[in-house]
């Protein structure tokens, strides 16, 4: 499946005021102005028990019926690991390992009932190869998620599926401490799994600007680049020291470190037309932001994409 619709996939949950706990009234006005917004296609949405903290039902009729949901594992796996540092599909772990496995059938059992009902809403679903977060053997967590991914993907997935890659357990500050990218080029080469880059991710593995390029053009020379997901990180400042909190486009928030020319040299090694979507992940970092500055960090992101595919 090529990207065959103009607009962007939004990660806009960490902007929404459900995000900071805040009232259903608010998140209704949130989505109405997101609505609003030009250049969506839809919408990159985490699923812990559901698709939104009001549930499935809420977030469908709240948002517009045309955009289409991208899912990802990667906040329910956190929050798991929160708990247990040995949960995830990479993981040595074996009863952890197989807790992973079970969230992932509560994901295609959730994604199948919504595309039953509303064909083709959910085009994809972005996993994570998350070892067990105390050992360093990254020859074991390949194997294990090794043998997660020949159960996970002998399923039938209504959607396509992407290995999300996050900053990798080997390199110099781990903040996910996730598989190396190497290794999951070299498990996921035998399936019909593609590799979604994020621009930060890839930033706080070498905690330098270019290895997002050197990722891109890594994967694309295998012949695995599915995405490209545009979130930024700083060296400094509310966003912190090249954390994972996906810090607005420069210079909308004045510390990132990710531009729009950064974003440009990523699409130019990857055509748009080649990847199943193209999206951003940005985070309202003020619990008590209001409105317009939550939807207007989502604005500059789109607004900063178009700049970087024109």
């Amino acid at each position: 499946m090529k990207m065959n619709h103009t607009g962007y996939i939004i990660g806009a949950y960490p902007c929404a005021p459900s995000f900071h706990q805040k009232s259903e009234e608010e998140e209704k006005d949130f989505w109405r102005q997101l609505a609003d917004t030009p250049d969506i296609r839809g919408i990159e949405q985490p699923c812990l028990d559901d698709l939104h903290p009001l549930g499935d039902d809420w977030l469908l009729r709240h948002t517009p019926d045309s955009w289409q949901i991208v899912v990802t594992a990667i906040m329910e796996t956190m929050r798991r690991r929160a708990e247990n540092g040995g949960f995830g599909l990479a993981s040595a772990d074996e009863a952890q390992r197989q807790a992973c496995i079970e969230y992932y059938r509560h994901l295609l059992r959730k994604i199948t009932a919504v595309n039953s009902a509303r064909r083709g809403k959910v085009i994809a679903l972005e996993l994570q190869a998350a070892p067990v977060a105390s050992n360093s053997s990254v020859a074991q967590a390949t194997e294990a998620f090794s043998r997660s991914l020949k159960e996970i993907a002998a399923w039938d997935w209504p959607c396509e599926l992407l290995l999300e890659h996050c900053d990798a357990m080997d390199g110099p500050a781990p903040r996910k401490g996730f598989l190396p990218l190497e290794n999951v080029l070299e498990v996921t080469r035998d399936y019909n799994i593609s590799v979604c880059v994020n621009w930060a991710r890839s930033a706080i593995e070498g905690r330098s600007v270019t290895l997002p390029l050197t990722h891109t053009r890594l994967t694309q020379e295998a012949g695995k680049l599915g995405a490209l997901m545009f979130s930024g990180t700083t060296a400094g400042g509310e966003y912190g020291e090249w954390q994972d909190l996906h810090a607005p486009f420069a210079p909308f928030c004045a510390e990132s470190l990710m531009t729009a020319a950064h974003a440009r040299e990523l699409l130019s090694s990857a055509p748009a037309e080649t990847l199943k979507f193209i999206g951003i992940k940005l985070l309202e970092i003020d619990p008590n932001a209001g409105l317009s500055h939550r939807v207007a960090i989502l604005r500059d992101g789109i607004a900063a994409l178009k700049k970087a595919t024109a």
